[in-house]
């Protein structure tokens, strides 16, 4: 016959903790401790995750430490050891730990809006499904990257700017009318940036520009006809037709 153990695991500590794992360590124990040969030894754990609970145990193979792996970053950790044999099972006390933050994920590619005008864009976006910690900041780069307008200059239209965590949305101007623009977003945390995504705006057309023409004289005039000398108009974003 067997009885309990006569207590669960002791000096259970987290010695190492990441973003993704921890490694416990406690107290090794004998046959005076479990009262049996045949025993368990297991980790069990919960965290909240997107308001739902989970929650999982996982057997130990190791004398006095394990690494727990496969965890979520920047995640509040409940755990406790219990230490079992045939006839009971003795629990250690609880504890509480936080895994570190990581890179985030990549900003929801459908949660990016564009709101085109003539010489500007306003883009709005969300930040990511998984944040992996606190948002910092969020970098967007932008360039030109094909007009409707074929004599346009595009190699100055280009630039990158940073947003903080709660601004999740900029005016970009000085822009090309009937020009193709590529945003580049990316979010990061302490860890550093995330994965980017990019997606394609483009500004409308605008109407062409006439030129000034001065009060000079027409090139000839007759009774019935006058000749002036006509100057075309600037494009701004089209062929001129």
């Amino acid at each position: 016959m067997y009885d309990d153990p006569v207590h669960g695991p002791q000096s259970v500590e987290v010695v190492d903790i990441r973003s993704r794992q921890l490694t416990l360590q406690w107290e090794p124990f004998g046959y005076a401790v479990t009262r049996c040969h045949s025993y368990n030894l297991t980790v069990q754990y919960q965290y909240v995750f997107n308001q739902q609970k989970y929650e999982a145990e996982e057997l130990i193979q190791t004398s006095s430490h394990y690494t727990l792996r496969g965890l979520r970053p920047f995640m509040t950790i409940r755990l406790r050891l219990a230490l079992s044999n045939p006839e009971g099972k003795m629990e250690s006390e609880e504890l509480v730990v936080q895994t570190e933050e990581d890179v985030p994920g990549p900003v929801p590619l459908e949660s990016i809006q564009g709101g085109p005008f003539e010489e500007k864009i306003y883009v709005q976006w969300k930040p990511p499904n998984e944040t992996n910690g606190i948002i910092t900041l969020y970098e967007i780069t932008y360039k030109a990257v094909g007009s409707l307008d074929p004599s346009a200059d595009l190699s100055s239209q280009r630039g990158k700017i940073f947003k903080l965590r709660n601004e999740t949305h900029h005016l970009f101007v000085g822009l090309y009318p009937g020009t193709t623009y590529s945003f580049t977003i990316k979010a990061s945390t302490v860890k550093g940036f995330g994965p980017p995504i990019t997606t394609r705006i483009a500004t409308k057309i605008s109407a062409p520009s006439m030129p000034e023409y001065d009060t000079d004289s027409p090139l000839n005039e007759t009774d019935t006809t006058i000749t002036v000398m006509l100057k075309p108009a600037q494009s701004r974003g089209a062929p001129v037709r």
